[in-house]
């Protein structure tokens, strides 16, 4: 059974991740951290959109956030990771093989083809 306290946990980190795009942002960042540009790229949505949906996922423990100059980064946090290894191993494999997910894939090799300069224009321009 689960404790109280573990019991909310993982229905918040349920929650949390019970909506496709916070699952293509979890995929993204399982193995590897993005900036905020890129991860606006690869979903194709609003910046304020993807930025509610990662300030979801900070809120709930699941990422990890860093600033470097003007650019936030993230990853799925590690502490988060060790807490969670066999479920995000589970949901990890779960969805790797998906369509969504290999189309985001190639998506992502040509994001890292762009110079973040390049990607992460302000929008003010």
């Amino acid at each position: 059974m689960l404790s109280g306290d573990c019991m909310k946990e993982t229905l918040n980190t349920l929650k949390v991740l019970a909506e496709e795009s916070r699952l293509r942002v979890f995929m993204a960042l399982y193995e590897q951290e993005l900036c905020v540009c890129q991860i606006v790229a690869l979903l194709g949505l609003a910046a304020s959109t993807t930025s509610k949906h990662l300030a979801l996922m900070y809120q709930a423990g699941i990422l990890d956030q860093r600033k470097e100059g003007r650019w936030a980064y993230y990853r799925v946090s590690r502490e988060w990771l060790r807490s969670n290894a066999r479920f995000a191993a589970w949901l990890s494999s779960e969805l790797e093989k998906s369509p969504r997910m290999k189309t985001d894939r190639t998506r992502l090799a040509e994001i890292f083809a762009m110079p973040l300069e390049q990607l992460c224009q302000p929008q003010d321009k």
